[in-house]
């Protein structure tokens, strides 16, 4: 699984929308949506705030 992959399931598991999870998370929803696509790989920063909303671990997200 790629880390989009892993980004975008984690949100779908929390029930939220890429807007919903812009709003929450302070990333910008294009931002969200590049990283779900594979276009873009997060930063730490992007990842923390994410991870933070989705009540998970970096690792989580990051795991390939």
């Amino acid at each position: 699984m790629s880390i989009g992959e892993n980004f975008k399931n984690k949100r779908i598991e929390r029930d939220l929308s890429q807007e919903e999870l812009s709003k929450l998370s302070g990333v910008s929803k294009p931002m969200i949506s590049y990283i779900e696509r594979g276009k873009r790989v997060p930063s730490v920063l992007t990842a923390q705030k994410i991870a933070r909303v989705l009540r998970c671990t970096i690792d989580d997200l990051l795991a390939s």
